[in-house]
């Protein structure tokens, strides 16, 4: 199901819509899922297979544009014109299954009970039974079946090519004082790709660790990683600021 129809068909009795009963492996990628009089969604929200793909959320996705319907003229007739000339979202789960064709895994879903939860990171990495992958491969999952409604999240890119690769990374802090900026890591692939992540920013302490998780487009090994320090303006003293180790853990299968 490629962003299945949600305008009367969301929450009603599964006889008259996609729900687990209509095949052996009903997988469902959600990308404009909504309310179609509130906030202009023509996908349907609730799960509704056995595995259910979120990318992004499931509601908005990075690239497209958010429609906007002025309420004076909020009827169907307006809203499925304004639809028609754009429909950049809906369109995004044809694009997204299009490149897993070749790239089998780029889209790494992680099973979480909210797209929030997922961006925590609480998630991650995946568990020793492997991740589902959206797209074509999303049959090879060997627990596909074992439940309905599994929902699962993961991120792309805005533009092609879409599939990220999520890395959860540490930096260990080697400073002469506490100070105040930015910490950022560059990553070079052995593609020659080469990506800068802000891990965090603020105030730092010597010795203490600080982490964040990245979607990069970085396919495989990482054969170079660079530590960046931006220091904040209002920061005045001359301390000088390091990594004393960078660790990175990749989330895939």
């Amino acid at each position: 199901g490629l962003d299945p129809a949600g305008p009367l068909f969301q929450y009603t009795p599964t006889m008259v819509r996609l729900d687990p009963s209509d095949a052996k492996f009903v997988d469902i990628i959600h990308t404009h899922a909504g309310h179609l009089f509130f906030d202009f969604a023509p996908g349907i929200l609730q799960t509704c297979g056995h595995l259910d793909f979120y990318p992004n959320g499931g509601k908005k996705m990075p690239g497209c544009k958010q429609l906007r319907v002025p309420p004076a003229t909020r009827n169907i007739n307006d809203l499925m014109r304004e639809y028609r000339s754009v429909g950049c979202g809906h369109k995004r789960s044809l694009q997204y299954y299009a490149e897993s064709i070749i790239t089998p895994n780029g889209f790494v879903g992680y099973q979480c009970e909210t797209y929030r939860d997922f961006v925590l990171g609480r998630c991650f990495p995946c568990p020793k039974e492997g991740c589902p992958l959206m797209g074509h491969y999303a049959d090879n999952f060997s627990h596909k079946t074992e439940k309905e409604q599994q929902k699962v999240y993961l991120n792309t890119g805005p533009s092609p090519p879409y599939a990220r690769w999520r890395k959860e990374i540490h930096v260990r802090i080697s400073a002469t004082e506490t100070m105040k900026g930015n910490i950022d890591v560059a990553l070079t692939g052995t593609n020659g790709i080469r990506k800068k992540y802000t891990i965090d920013k603020g105030t730092f302490k010597p010795g203490n660790t600080y982490w964040n998780y990245i979607d990069t487009e970085i396919s495989g090994n990482i054969s170079k990683v660079e530590f960046l320090w931006k220091k904040h303006l209002d920061h005045v003293q001359r301390g000088c600021m390091g990594a004393e180790e960078v660790t990175i853990i990749s989330g895939e299968n």
